[in-house]
């Protein structure tokens, strides 16, 4: 296939981060750089070395959305619904840049206008489903308690059926599901469903090591945003019911949960705070069995992929697209979300027989090339579907 020129649009963009969506994104435009392509990208006010515009992020940033009173978060789910600005710097940017495809990402903030502008615009149009922001206004299907959504409330029926409404007329011509379990909740969407496929993230291929023998005294890790949702509390408590002698809890990442996490002062437990690359590293050498206890529905946690780069097993939650990442070594240790008792067990079956579980990536993982291979031929097809609609509106104007 010929080089590219790639523009992604993304709310945020690192070192700027909020979750793995943008962190994935750029991880790509990386990768597609080193294979020869050139990438751009368009956020909502985040600038950086790729960023070739900035959407004005009013009234601010999706960053600093946690931390507004319900006035002003109620402002940005306002101006989320339809931004004009987002199609008036999308349309300079094609223009001057001239893209072979648009790759839209998370794009909270940007409007529902950043999914409909480029095939309006005639340019192939691909964009990954990372988050649930087509389905609900808080991207997450949780209700505003931190509980999961059984059921859309009509705020969140009624705002993605506006969303929606405006982007079906021009949609993305390839639409990229990071698993099934995210696929499966947008299969409903009318405009959706021929164009979307499962495209899973990538497992760094690294050179295999041996992993450290595992001791009478296993070493247990937490990696990600300290929130409700995330599952935190429900593993501190299975982790002091387990009441294994000797065995330690290492908990990174920063959130709202961490200064109530550390007040805990719970034995054997180390809140570590934000990891930085690093740090990262670091914190896989001593663990030996990762922890991923989510409550909403996950679509893909990046640390899955980290760990199994790095053969480190893992405990996950029956949630979101969780078991389809967990190594099939490993699904035995699945567990009901929020269960608090069945994730004790968990922890004390790996404990009793870490043999048992080596870890390590899925059978059907891809690595760097596969992914970049099917990230390439979604471009090609959506090139090739936005040149059939420019044929159709040429026959028809003339």
């Amino acid at each position: 296939m010929s080089d590219k020129r790639v523009l992604m649009v993304s709310s945020l963009w690192p070192p700027v981060r909020l979750g793995g969506a943008e962190g994935a994104a750029h991880e790509l435009a990386v990768h597609l750089r080193d294979a020869g392509h050139e990438v751009r990208v368009v956020t909502l006010g985040v600038p950086g070395a790729d960023v070739i515009a900035q959407v004005t992020p009013r009234p601010y940033r999706l960053d600093e959305f946690e931390h507004q009173p319900a006035r002003r978060r109620l402002a940005f789910h306002v101006r989320d619904l339809y931004r004009r600005e987002t199609t008036h710097v999308l349309e300079e940017v094609i223009r001057t840049f001239r893209p072979d495809v648009v790759h839209t990402h998370s794009v909270a903030g940007l409007s529902s206008t950043a999914l409909a502008a480029p095939s309006r615009l005639g340019v192939g149009h691909v964009h990954t489903l990372h988050d649930y922001w087509l389905l609900c206004q808080r991207s997450s299907l949780v209700a505003r308690d931190g509980t999961v959504c059984d059921r859309r409330c009509i705020n969140c029926t009624l705002i993605s059926r506006f969303r929606n409404g405006v982007i079906e007329r021009h949609p993305p011509h390839v639409v990229l599901a990071v698993s099934g379990a995210i696929a499966a909740e947008h299969v409903a969407l009318g405009w959706m469903g021929k164009c979307l496929r499962v495209v899973r993230n990538p497992i760094a291929s690294r050179v295999p090591v041996a992993r450290r023998p595992v001791g009478p005294l296993p070493t247990f890790g937490y990696l990600g945003r300290l929130t409700p949702t995330k599952g935190v509390h429900t593993l501190l408590a299975a982790f002091r019911a387990a009441g294994i002698p000797g065995a330690r809890l290492i908990i990174g990442g920063d959130g709202p949960l961490r200064a109530e996490l550390s007040a805990e002062g719970t034995d054997g437990v180390e809140i570590e705070g934000w990891l930085d690359a690093d740090a990262r590293e670091r914190f896989f050498e001593r663990v030996d069995c990762l922890v991923v206890p989510s409550e909403w529905k996950d679509p893909a946690p990046l640390v899955l992929n980290e760990a199994a780069a790095r053969g480190v097993p893992v405990i996950g939650s029956r949630i979101g697209g969780i078991p389809e990442l967990v190594s099939e070594s490993c699904d035995a240790l699945l567990f009901q979300p929020g269960d608090a008792d069945e994730l004790a067990e968990r922890l004390l079956e790996y404990a009793r027989a870490p043999e048992r579980f080596p870890g390590g990536a899925r059978s059907d993982a891809l690595n760097w090339g596969m992914y970049l291979e099917r990230i390439l031929t979604a471009y090609e097809d959506a090139g090739r579907a936005a040149a059939m609609v420019r044929e159709r509106s040429g026959r028809t104007k003339s």
